[in-house]
């Protein structure tokens, strides 16, 4: 099975992003965040919330958080893994290009790079704007960004990773390629084996992202009237730059 052009690759993926992107962070991203949130207090909004993987510590830590994401599959999660805990979480399903909410809101989060799905020209601005609407005199939006590396165009997929799913194995296999205007066009190629490993099932994700530099996405936020707070590296491991998988912006209203 492979994504089609009206399909969000995340719905493809809603069932094994715990196994899959989430156990790819390499970092407390989820404490930090926890951390944060408690210290401000106030309102949160998280966008991107996909099956709760921060949105639910945020509200078994007490935080009034809320969370939006694209994809129906992935909320569908959420509410799901929210019921083992015995949560309710309040989740909509919405875009980052319409966000139709009403604020205002102490925190606004977009976590684990999510603003690499902005690409097409003026998004990333038009989002920026948004999401400084939603903000409380001294609210703050949280841009998460990965530190861009340069990439080398392979036409062949490349081994991701190996890992034990579900009395099984979820195996992952990875294409990039750079294209003209700057974007890059990710396939992922899952496999899910059973245990004595006969292949259960196999399907493709195509994404199209654009990475974001520190000080791109920075001018960026100050043309659409955000002003830095203060910036941390793979969520407060080190204070420098240099090396970092992660960068973090913690922006407020100027």
């Amino acid at each position: 099975m492979n994504a089609q052009p009206d399909t969000w690759s995340y719905d493809l993926i809603a069932d094994i992003y715990a196994e899959d992107m989430g156990h790819s962070m390499p970092h407390d991203d989820i404490g930090w965040y926890r951390d944060l949130c408690r210290r401000r207090g106030g309102r949160t909004l998280e966008l991107g919330c996909g099956t709760g993987r921060i949105l639910l510590p945020l509200l078994r830590d007490g935080a009034d958080a809320i969370g939006i994401d694209l994809s129906l599959p992935m909320l569908r999660r959420l509410r799901r893994n929210a019921a083992v805990l015995d949560l309710t979480p309040r989740v909509a399903r919405m875009s980052l290009q319409r966000l139709a909410l009403r604020g205002p809101f102490t925190t606004v989060l977009a976590p684990y790079s999510l603003v690499t799905y902005l690409t097409a020209p003026g998004e990333l601005h038009h989002f920026l704007a948004a999401a400084r609407g939603l903000l409380e005199p001294d609210g703050v939006l949280v841009l998460d960004g990965f530190v861009p590396k340069a990439v080398q165009h392979h036409e062949e997929f490349r081994p991701d990773y190996r890992r034990p799913y579900a009395h099984g194995l979820l195996a992952r296999d990875k294409r990039i390629t750079v294209l003209d205007d700057g974007c890059h066009r990710i396939e992922r190629r899952y496999r899910l084996h059973d245990d004595s490993g006969g292949l259960r099932e196999e399907f493709t994700t195509c994404d199209r992202i654009r990475p974001y530099r520190e000080p791109d996405l920075l001018a960026h936020a100050e043309a659409a009237g955000l002003t830095i707070r203060s910036t941390s590296y793979d969520y407060g491991v080190t204070t420098a730059p240099a090396g970092a998988q992660f960068y973090t912006l913690t922006l407020g209203r100027s």
